[in-house]
């Protein structure tokens, strides 16, 4: 399961961002809030911890992959993806932040 947790945690933090910033704009337009500034930096903290779980299933599955008669090649695989798509997630949710923070909401 270790392998997923990359791939899994990734786009699920990219979605909760992307639609919590979207429902707070309005609220963040009437009153000066930090509240999807704070949540982004957590989203992009869980994102990158999907990344190292996920690369930690790989140095973990290295010394596996010589017992294994079928070589663990779709499992490293997965996990290789996994710790590539949490980084890649983690920046679209950096990007996002930076984008809240220099762009005003109430500019609709």
């Amino acid at each position: 399961m270790l392998y997923w947790t990359g791939v899994a945690l990734g786009p699920a933090a990219w979605a909760v961002n992307l639609q919590t910033v979207y429902t707070l704009a309005h609220f963040t337009c009437e009153k000066a809030r930090m509240d999807g500034t704070v949540l982004g930096i957590i989203l992009a903290i869980v994102s990158l911890l999907g990344t190292l779980i996920s690369a930690r299933a790989i140095s973990r599955s290295a010394n596996a992959e010589w017992a294994d008669a079928e070589g663990g090649v779709p499992r490293t695989f997965m996990a290789w993806l996994g710790a590539g798509s949490g980084v890649i997630f983690a920046l679209a949710i950096a990007n996002q932040v930076a984008a809240a923070l220099l762009i005003s909401p109430c500019l609709r």
